[in-house]
């Protein structure tokens, strides 16, 4: 008699889903942003009335503030569609929940799977959004993308980390994050997934190239330092510097005056 093998799980089939739906409400954001933008600029009658291929420099320089006021149109509406996806959905909340290949995961993974094709929309637009940073990060997109899109932040950063779950992250004010420090709020095990609120008090300075782990609190004043992996759930008390892989308190530092 032979014995039946049992078929292993296999995760493929959800995660080419995954693809599937990100590509196809990719497409629908940057193509409904042209074609809306379009339709803006078209009912402003700014399209100038002499086409550019032959022009002289005139017509050519009205057809480069033409495509500058094009390109900020476009990043608004860009923007504004994200936003409204985002009110849309709702938010996962904090847990553990189980990972089994094969089984259909529970609403709170697939509410974070959703959000996910909207913080990759957001964090790789193509041309012309290569402005949607600072558009989100200046009145009055600010405020809105603050409130709705996340991370919950009272400062102004310069770069954009990857942050992979703003509806779990907090920022204090005067925070400064260096180049390609990923702050996360989640962490994927081999057979469970947690989501923990990470939070950046005030006065925080983070080094480029570190990894702050999901459940996180980084106190005020404190120092992380570059490349460090501060490993979940950990608690980096006021004024102490951090580094390491994985991150140690190297010592104390003077109280912010």
């Amino acid at each position: 008699m032979t014995a039946t093998v049992a078929k292993p799980n296999d995760s493929a089939p959800g995660l080419r889903g995954f693809l599937l739906l990100e590509a196809v409400v990719r497409l629908f954001l940057w193509s409904s942003s042209f074609a809306l933008t379009i339709a803006i600029l078209t009912g402003m009658r700014a399209w100038p009335h002499q086409a550019l291929v032959g022009a002289d420099l005139n017509i050519a320089l009205e057809w480069s503030g033409l495509l500058a006021r094009f390109l900020i149109v476009y990043n608004f509406v860009y923007l504004g569609e994200l936003l409204v996806l985002r009110a849309l959905l709702p938010s996962p909340q904090e847990g553990t929940y189980a990972l089994v290949p094969g089984q259909r995961p529970n609403a709170q993974m697939l509410a974070l799977a959703l959000l996910g094709v909207l913080v990759k929309a957001k964090g790789q637009p193509p041309f012309p959004a290569f402005l949607l940073f600072h558009v989100a990060n200046l009145p009055p997109m600010c405020w809105l993308v603050a409130r709705v899109y996340g991370p919950r932040s009272q400062s102004v950063l310069v770069l954009d980390p990857p942050m992979p779950d703003p509806h779990l992250t907090e920022i204090g004010r005067n925070v400064v994050v260096g180049n390609m420090t990923s702050i996360i709020a989640h962490t994927q095990y081999r057979d469970h997934f947690e989501l923990r609120k990470t939070v950046i008090e005030d006065d925080v300075m983070i080094g480029a190239h570190a990894l702050i782990y999901s459940g996180c609190t980084i106190k005020r004043g404190a120092v992380v330092y570059g490349g460090a992996v501060v490993p979940p759930n950990t608690v980096i008390g006021e004024n102490e510097a951090w580094g390491g892989v994985p991150a140690r308190k190297i010592k104390d530092l003077p109280p912010q005056p």
